[in-house]
C-alpha cells in the first residue's frame, strides 16, 4: 500500500508528503491529477456528443427514408432562392 504521495510534477522525485486514504496523491495534488478537462473527461464528454450526433443522423436518415417511399425526388431544387450577380 502507498502511504507517501507519488506526485513527481517537473522533479524525479515524488512528493512524499502523506497521500489522502486509499490514494496515491496527497490533498493538495490530487486535485491537479483529477480535476475536470483531463484527458478523461474529455473523452467522456466526445462520447456522450458522439452518440448525440449518431441519434440526430438516425433521425436524419430515417425522415429521408420516408420521404423515399413517400415519392419525393431528391433531384428537383427545395426552393429557388434568386441570387444577385455582381
Amino acid at each position: 500500500m502507498i502511504d507517501g504521495c507519488t506526485y513527481l510534477g517537473n522533479n524525479t522525485q515524488p512528493c512524499g508528503c502523506p497521500a489522502l486514504v486509499g490514494r496515491s496523491y496527497c490533498s493538495e495534488h490530487y486535485p491537479l491529477i483529477y480535476k475536470l478537462g483531463t484527458a478523461r473527461a474529455q473523452r467522456n464528454k466526445d462520447k456522450k456528443t458522439a452518440a448525440a450526433v449518431w441519434d440526430l443522423e438516425s433521425e436524419f436518415n430515417q425522415a429521408v427514408q420516408e420521404l423515399v417511399e413517400e415519392g419525393y425526388n431528391f433531384d428537383e431544387p427545395l426552393w429557388d432562392v434568386e441570387t444577385e450577380e455582381s
